[in-house]
């Protein structure tokens, strides 16, 4: 068996799918950069995929839930920002083809992890017989999503913390929030903001991110916690 076979079956093994057809495989894994037959067509029925898996799965596993909070709760698990996380977590770096100019970069853009990562399900449901392909892509979606699904209410409150405390302080002090910069760190190959939101004359615990939005929104949250803590804001019923 080859260096190159051996590779492969490593990231099968990660994937937890063999595929029958290799070569499905190594198409998903190459980037329009290398320009010959690339994976833009695989990405956009992985999209596809993807989205009828994870409606599936919210439709039966929260029947309780309302359709509205069904859609923005599938928002978050389909996002470009989580797929690209669990592409990142794989390790696809390690076999994705690229060409030009992304070949000579030390590191990828974590897009790709994303990309790659939906034509990897869209391989797979070509790979599968009919009476396998929904279980089997139900089967890795989830288990690509397993921590993102065991604390999805919360998740979504995290990601929506900025929408939320505007929406309070609008109706209860006819305000809006500001964030303000506290510190701020730059190394070569990172950096990190610490923000603090501020509502009326109250300010909240400051708090880290990779980026001004990212802080912003981790100190929204942090505002949201003291809040509720303090029987200001109540938790979002999502019946």
């Amino acid at each position: 068996m080859s260096a190159k076979t051996l590779a492969l079956c490593h990231l099968e093994d990660l994937l937890g799918y063999r595929f029958r057809d290799p070569e499905l495989l190594e198409l998903a894994l190459t980037h329009a950069s290398v320009q010959e037959n690339h994976n833009e067509r695989l990405e956009f029925l992985g999209d596809a995929v993807l989205d009828l898996v994870v409606s599936d799965f919210l439709f039966r596993d929260y029947p309780e839930i309302r359709e509205g909070k069904l859609t923005e709760w599938k928002s978050l698990l389909v996002a470009r920002a989580t797929l690209s996380r669990i592409g990142e977590r794989l390790g696809l770096d390690r076999w994705i083809r690229s060409g030009g100019n992304l070949r000579e970069r030390q590191t990828l853009p974590r897009s790709l992890f994303g990309n790659t990562l939906e034509a990897l399900l869209g391989a797979v449901y070509l790979d599968c017989s009919s009476e396998e392909v929904l279980p089997t892509c139900k089967r890795l979606v989830t288990g690509w999503l397993r921590h993102d699904l065991a604390s999805l209410p919360e998740n979504f409150a995290r990601a929506h913390a900025k929408q939320t405390l505007q929406n309070w302080a609008q109706v209860k002090q006819g305000t809006v929030p500001r964030y303000l910069l506290v510190d701020f760190y730059e190394h070569p190959e990172t950096q990190a903001f610490q923000m603090t939101a501020e509502v009326g004359n109250r300010t909240f615990s400051a708090a880290w991110g990779a980026s001004k939005k990212e802080a912003e929104r981790r100190a929204a949250w942090e505002a949201i916690l003291i809040l509720r803590s303090e029987g200001i804001i109540e938790e979002e019923n999502d019946e």
